[in-house]
């Protein structure tokens, strides 16, 4: 499943309403490359993977671990309560050096 064309309509490769949960896994299938899952994913949403290859890919690529979109796995924040207090600068800063070293050093 080489990135190197477009097919057009781009397809979900762990199937409708599914997403690569593990992008850095590695798929392999004979005669063809071997692909991490998260590029895979990407060359079916954009296109690149024919429509009727796609179909087969779900059932292939269990290394992917394929979840449904919206499960726990997604990167979730938590907004910092405001105002937030400042951090202080500091009250005495750092002195320069009182000997310098003269150049050039030998």
């Amino acid at each position: 499943f080489a990135v190197v064309s477009s097919y057009g309509q781009g397809c979900s490769v762990c199937g409708e309403g599914k997403k690569v949960g593990n992008p850095d896994a590695v798929f392999v299938f004979a005669g063809q490359p071997s692909v991490p899952c998260g590029i895979l994913e990407i060359a079916g949403n954009l296109g690149s993977i024919p429509l009727s290859q796609c179909g087969f890919l779900p059932p292939l690529i269990s290394v992917c671990d394929c979840e449904t979109i919206g499960t726990s796995s997604e990167v979730t924040t938590e907004s910092t309560p405001s105002p937030v207090e400042p951090t202080p600068s500091p009250v005495n800063p750092t002195p320069s050096p009182v000997n310098p070293t003269p150049s050039p050093v030998n």
